[in-house]
């Protein structure tokens, strides 16, 4: 979420800084294959690339000057889903998803449990 705000403000050596530090977490905890290690490790490669064109732009106005030719830098927008995660974790709301099944076992389990108590 930090590297989204430094992005946000062409800052990406820090966005990589705090990436980076992000992947090493999940690497840790998570273990490389997993989805979010995955996902950090992608999300270091685009800034990596974005920080390269943001280089190239600022050599190519050095060079040029005014005449230089300007490409427009490319910003990601996080997913509903990703932002919804990310406050989750920084509030400390854990959500697990339930399938359909293990919605009806635990319905049936507090039903079960009232049963026991009534009786």
């Amino acid at each position: 979420l930090v590297a989204r705000v430094y992005e946000s403000k062409a800052e990406f050596r820090s966005a990589l800084q705090h990436e980076k530090e992000g992947y090493t977490i999940y690497k840790n905890q998570l273990g490389e294959h997993h989805e979010k290690t995955k996902e950090s490790s992608e999300y270091l490669k685009y800034l990596t690339q974005q920080a390269v064109a943001l280089q190239r732009t600022m050599n190519e106005i050095y060079k040029n000057g005014s005449n230089a030719n300007i490409m427009p830098l490319k910003f990601t927008a996080p997913s509903m889903a990703s932002v919804l995660e990310q406050l989750n974790i920084i509030n400390g709301i854990l959500f697990i998803p339930l399938s359909q099944k293990d919605l009806e076992n635990l319905k049936a389990e507090v039903q079960r449990r009232q049963h026991l108590q009534e009786s």
